[in-house]
């Protein structure tokens, strides 16, 4: 791979609580390794890149959401095409509302999703926001920060861990992941705070193991005792 081009999906509308921060930490860790890294943004209408590496949604209200929702039924097929691919997507809260199957606005109003999840989303009155701390096979604990209003229901994949603290889709399961393609809750930006999750994604790209460097060293150790900090609050362990 010459180039590790990261596809960052409606940057404008989608990027509330930090999420571009997980573009920033994809795009530092490649080249803090030697591989150079394309950043390719976006928007409703434009067209898509022939092919790309690793694919970013944020969150957003729901205004945000009606505002991409036409050109995210648009992009649809290429999505799921890239997820079977084994190309790894990291959809955070309201991306991933868009990417599931449907989602229910408080309303009742139902939105056709892009069918890259399983999972439907259906949004209520109450919010849950606060510090989150899940656990997972894979990646440890990852810890961060919820936001949201929805109760999300998977209809297939596996969910990315289960709640230690905090809400996550219903009180118990966290998230959900569908070969390479992960959707989550977690802000913070989740990668910054979890660099176990961005190397899992940058690995999958890249195709290989990657090495600890002096800059990536320096900074998990921050994430570390941010994590650590957070499950302290919430009396729970890492």
């Amino acid at each position: 791979m010459s180039v590790l081009r990261i596809l960052h999906l409606y940057p404008r509308e989608l990027g509330i609580n930090g999420d571009a921060g997980n573009v920033l930490a994809l795009a530092e860790r490649a080249r803090w390794r030697g591989v150079e890294t394309e950043v390719v943004t976006h928007a409703p209408g434009a067209d898509l890149p022939a092919s790309v590496d690793i694919v970013h949604i944020g969150s957003g209200p729901l205004s945000a959401q009606r505002a991409v929702h036409a050109d995210v039924v648009n992009i649809a097929g290429r999505l799921r095409d890239w997820r079977d691919a084994g190309v790894p997507i990291l959809a955070v809260s309201g991306g991933w509302q868009l990417l599931g199957r449907e989602l229910v606005t408080p309303d009742g109003e139902t939105l056709a999703g892009a069918g890259v999840f399983p999972s439907r989303a259906v949004l209520g009155s109450a919010r849950h926001v606060g510090e989150i701390v899940v656990r997972t096979a894979e990646t440890g604990t990852l810890a961060g920060f919820e936001n949201h209003s929805a109760r999300t229901e998977l209809e297939g994949g596996e969910p990315l861990g289960r709640v230690l603290s905090g809400t996550g889709n219903d009180g118990s399961l966290e998230g959900v992941t569908v070969g390479a393609a992960i959707g989550t809750h977690l802000h913070g930006p989740v990668l910054p705070m979890n660099p176990a999750l961005a190397d899992l994604l940058l690995a999958t790209a890249l195709r290989g193991e990657l090495p600890p460097v002096p800059q990536t060293e320096r900074v998990d150790r921050y994430a570390t005792n941010a994590r650590r900090a957070i499950a302290e609050r919430l009396g729970v362990s890492l």
